[in-house]
């Protein structure tokens, strides 16, 4: 089984952005991302979309300012 991990997602963070990649692929259902630490709940207006192939879709572009961030389990 492999083990959780917990990495800053690859992505231009500028307040029009929302298209982030995790550094490896994922399985489908196991991501949670944080915005500067906090958890984020993928149903909320300020949430995400897992995509699949290591893609992560914000439903709200993150500032420049902002630290995205995502727990997951690899494949």
């Amino acid at each position: 089984m492999p083990i959780p991990v917990f990495r800053r997602l690859d992505g231009i963070t500028n307040g029009i952005n929302k298209l982030f990649e995790t550094p490896n692929d994922y399985l489908a259902g196991s991501v949670r991302v944080f915005r500067n630490g906090a958890l984020l709940e993928a149903s909320l207006v300020d949430g995400w979309t897992e995509l699949g192939n290591k893609k992560i879709l914000m439903k709200e572009a993150p500032k420049d300012t902002d630290i995205m961030q995502a727990y997951f389990i690899p494949v």
